[in-house]
Formats: C-alpha cells, structure tokens, sequence
C-alpha cells in the first residue's frame, strides 16, 4: 500500500479544519463548518475520529489511540486522512515552523503602537533574533550604523506625521539597510544630506495617527515576523512599506544596496 501524506509528515498531527464546528447534518451525514461546510459521509467511529484530531496526535500515536479508543473505526487510518483533507475538512501536518525571539525598542512618544507588537510578540529572550525599533519621526542614523556594525538583524519603523513607515528589514552584510535607503534619497534630493545630521537630536514628538491606521501597521509588522516563521522571505526585505491613511494599499518601494553604503562595505 503507499505511504498516505501523513506518513510522510513528520511529528506534527492532522487536525480538523480550525474554527470549524463538527455538526451532524443528518442519520447518515456529519458536517465539518458553515461557510458552506463540508460534507462527511458517516462511518462508525468517524465523528469519534474527526473529534480526536486537534493536531497534538502524530499520525502513529493517532492510530494507537484509535485501536484503543474507537474500536469500531474499521477503515483505513491514513487513506481516510488523506480524503478528507482532500475535501477541505482536515489541515495537513505542516511542518515545524521557526520562533524567531523578537525585542522591540521604542522611544515614548511611540508607547502606544510598541504596546501593540508587544501584545502580539510577548517579551523578548535574553538574545533576540531581530530589533524592532519604533521611532517619532525620522530616527537617528547613528543607532542604525551601530547595529550594522554589531550583525544585529533589525527592522526600524517610524511614525511620521501621515503613515507608518516599515523597513528596511536589515540582515547586515546580506541585505539593504537603512543608510542604503538614505543614499538613495540624497540621490533623488540632495539636500536630504543635511537633513539627516539633524536626525540625531533628541525629541518627543506628539502622535497623531489614527488608531486604525496603528493596529494595520502593526498587523504589517507582525506580517514579517510571521515570513520568518515560515521560512520565507519578508516583504520588508530590501524594501520599505507605507502604511497610510488609504486603506485600500500599503506602499511599497525597493530599496537596493547602495554601492558607497558601509553595510556592503561590511559585505566585501
């Protein structure tokens, strides 16, 4: 017989489709969800099964606790599984995901939207995999050029006075950073190259940007991490996004290395 997908899974388990309710629809029929919900073919032992798989039970532990507790589930374990998740009722294994450690660094005038990713990434470990910075207003350059420097991976991202800028996401010496973007920029308009010595002072500026506009870049921030997660390339990667009052679209401009820019110095 040949393997069914979940023999070649690994140790994660098969679960029922989330926020699905197992309904029963008829003597003959049970029902996995309403939106329009699929149709299941009752068995005996079949709704038993479809209650055990929350994702904690390999497809191994899954077939010993059926042996022991649903006796009269006489069908094939695994080509069950694997019709089912044809139809849309069951999600497959899916494969271990990573959990970058994220710590997120925040001036005051910015509490309000680093609360926000701190609910969604919870406190950082002692030696986290990315710095997220929260600014007010343009940042200092020179913490960024520090961080190149150290091989921290980070991400700044400012609150000016329309949107929320995200990016770029900085593996120093692998990817653009924010001192590329700046090299752009004086090439676009010289005299940002006498804005950016200005940077450097200390303030706190007054925020006020929508509160909605607050959650959906925060929702765009936790979109990189969540690339991470899965192995993938974040869309801030070599890239900036504007998080603006037009809520039909996020902004996205590439920012590639900049020759001169000290991260591909760090590079060669």
């Amino acid at each position: 017989m040949p393997p069914s997908s979940f023999d070649r899974a690994g140790s994660c388990g098969p679960r029922l489709l989330p926020g699905a309710l197992l309904l029963r629809r008829d003597a003959r029929t049970l029902q996995v969800g309403t939106s329009p919900g699929v149709l299941i073919r009752d068995r005996p032992g079949m709704a038993r099964l479809l209650r055990l798989l929350d994702g904690s039970l390999s497809l191994e532990r899954l077939r010993a606790v059926v042996a022991r507790s649903v006796p009269e589930f006489t069908d094939d374990l695994g080509a069950t599984l694997d019709r089912l998740i044809v139809s849309g009722a069951v999600i497959a294994p899916e494969p271990a995901l990573l959990s970058p450690t994220v710590a997120v660094r925040h001036d005051r005038s910015t509490s309000a939207f680093a609360g926000l990713l701190l609910d969604g990434f919870g406190p950082p470990g002692a030696d986290p995999d990315l710095e997220i910075l929260v600014s007010g207003g343009e940042p200092a350059r020179s913490a960024f050029e520090d961080l190149v420097t150290a091989g921290v991976v980070h991400l700044p991202v400012v609150l000016d006075e329309r949107r929320v800028r995200i990016g770029p996401l900085v593996a120093p010496g692998d990817t653009p950073c924010l001192g590329c973007l700046d090299a752009h920029l004086i090439a676009a308009d010289p005299a940002w190259a006498a804005l950016l010595p200005q940077f450097e002072r200390v303030r706190l500026l007054p925020q006020a940007l929508p509160l909605w506009l607050l959650h959906r870049a925060a929702a765009e921030v936790m979109r990189q991490v969540d690339c991470l997660r899965h192995g993938q390339r974040p869309p801030a990667v070599g890239h900036v996004l504007s998080v603006g009052t037009d809520p039909s679209e996020v902004e996205v401009r590439a920012v590639p290395f900049a020759a001169a820019c000290v991260c591909r110095l760090l590079a060669a």
